[in-house]
């Protein structure tokens, strides 16, 4: 009888442990932020006065980044960091050019409060609204 309460016991323990690793045991409330930023979007920059297309996808190198193909228009990518409903691209370089910014999605909109981006003798700050 103590026997099989031990494997009872042991079993039940296995059985929580197993569950409790599971993405839907996840405390942080599971899934992946990334996926919301994920896609096509359309950009309305206030700073040049156009609109233009950028894609994002997940890094998979690493679980918090995403990569934003043609951001601030310049035809080459970035990597930004998302932390739930944020995203902040940290100052990198894209080109001749530097740049850096930071945002926040709403359905299908991310907002970008700031966005930088600079050459040795010229620095622009702007605000966009991409779109899905």
């Amino acid at each position: 009888m103590k026997k099989l309460i031990i494997i009872f016991t042991i079993l039940l323990s296995g059985s929580l442990i197993w569950q409790s690793c599971s993405k839907d045991g996840d405390l942080l409330g599971g899934g992946d932020s990334r996926e919301s930023f994920a896609g096509s979007w359309l950009v309305i920059d206030q700073c040049s006065k156009q609109t233009y297309g950028v894609d994002i996808t997940s890094n998979e190198d690493n679980s918090t980044e995403v990569i934003i193909v043609n951001f601030a228009n310049l035809g080459r990518s970035v990597n930004a960091i998302v932390a739930g409903n944020s995203i902040t691209v940290e100052k990198q370089s894209a080109g001749e050019y530097t740049v850096n910014g930071q945002g926040k999605i709403n359905g299908s909109v991310i907002s970008w409060s700031s966005y930088d981006f600079q050459t040795d003798a010229d620095e622009t700050k702007c605000t966009a609204v991409f779109k899905k």
